[in-house]
């Protein structure tokens, strides 16, 4: 009996001794290099799995097209440094922007951003969140809580937004403003190993719900502030307004500065539909996160079954994707809208072994990339 006891004590010390603690050791400092890619379409992936430790996660068959760069810059640099004085660095976001962050010893904080507006309508804003929002903690342990929130409020004029879509309320406004609210709870409800490609971490799982309303108003002449987001709703081509979720996973390692992965859960809650990893895998294209320049990155490449097609950057509208053979000769043909940055899978099992010219073509009929794509089989 004691044997068994001292058994079972040993077991559980082995146990315990696997769950690593997430310290601000790994906080991005200035002067770091965060390099992640992305997979839009990944397959075979179980995150969704139940709370507790010891479990193991294979994110082995993500595939991602290029490695995205984040350089971890001082805040003085910035070209909105004066609006938030207490950041201490920026990093480069999509389209020319900037996201501002406070560190302290136990978390890193998004204060701010300068760049385009949440609702996608190609006006450029300077604004905070009240309080900042928490992006990271420390020190992070098994079981760990946290709840925040957080509310971004900016006005702009209809006139700030090209072609003014605006005046196709009922009402004519003096001005318009954004409201955000975002309440969030972290759970860190699992640790274990992580594989993701070309590499195997040890992690702590944090759950991240997080509940998001966007809510539009206008001041109108003698009646003031009103809620027109329902309007807007009905009415308007205006993204992001209303109430969404927002479910993600991060894998935190003791060593590593970026999440080793942040898996992204669909609405229903019961599928993986985007994953960001920690790029290992050297050899692929760079593409700066703040990088206005458009891409078109194919991949696997050789390719079996599917190969797939990451557009960055390009400016929205219809795609035409074609192979051709080395006679010249067509051999497959897709079209695709395209809205922003987007990925597309293109079925290629029905061409024979063999390397294949891949151009794409905008609605003028200028080709904007040409990529040579190998297919075998096994």
């Amino acid at each position: 009996m004691k044997h068994t006891i001292l058994m079972i004590t040993m077991l559980a010390a082995v146990a315990a001794g696997a769950q690593i603690t997430v310290t601000n050791a790994t906080f991005p400092v200035v002067g770091d290099t965060l390099r992640t890619a992305i997979d839009e379409m990944p397959t075979g992936i179980v995150a969704l799995t139940p709370p507790g430790g010891n479990q193991q996660w294979d994110f082995s068959s993500l595939l991602a097209g290029f490695t995205r760069e984040q350089i971890i810059r001082p805040a003085a640099e910035g070209n909105a440094a004066a609006s938030f004085p207490e950041a201490e660095y920026f990093v480069e976001i999509a389209n020319g922007g900037q996201n501002y962050y406070n560190a302290t010893g136990q978390r890193i904080e998004l204060v701010g951003f300068s760049g385009e507006d949440p609702l996608g309508q190609g006006f450029q804003v300077v604004t905070r969140f009240a309080p900042p929002i928490i992006e990271r903690r420390a020190t992070l342990e098994f079981l760990a809580i946290n709840q925040s929130s957080a509310a971004l409020l900016f006005p702009f004029s209809p006139d700030d937004v090209p072609g003014n879509i605006f005046d196709q309320l009922p009402v004519s406004p003096d001005s318009l403003r954004v409201r955000v609210a975002i309440n969030r709870l972290d759970a860190v409800d699992g640790w274990g190993s992580l594989t993701i490609p070309g590499g195997v971490y040890d992690v702590l799982r944090e759950k991240r719900t997080e509940y998001r309303e966007v809510r539009l108003d206008a001041k109108v002449p003698i009646l003031g502030w009103l809620d027109i987001t329902d309007v807007a709703l009905a009415n308007l081509p205006v993204a992001g307004l209303g109430v969404d979720t927002i479910v993600r996973y991060y894998y935190f390692n003791d060593e590593e500065k970026e999440p080793i992965a942040i898996a992204t859960i669909n609405n229903e809650q019961n599928a993986v539909t985007s994953v960001e990893f920690k790029a290992n895998n050297t050899s692929t294209p760079v593409h700066n996160a703040g990088n206005p320049r458009p891409g078109i990155y194919a991949y696997p490449n050789p390719a079996m079954v599917n190969v797939r097609f990451d557009f960055v950057n390009l400016p929205e509208g219809i795609y035409k994707l074609q192979f051709f053979d080395l006679l010249g000769k067509e051999v497959l043909y897709r079209q695709y809208a395209i809205h922003g940055d987007q990925t597309e899978k293109m079925d290629v099992s029905s061409l024979r072994p063999g390397v294949y010219l891949c151009s794409v073509t905008n609605n003028k009929g200028k080709i904007v990339a040409t990529r040579r794509i190998a297919v075998v089989r096994p």
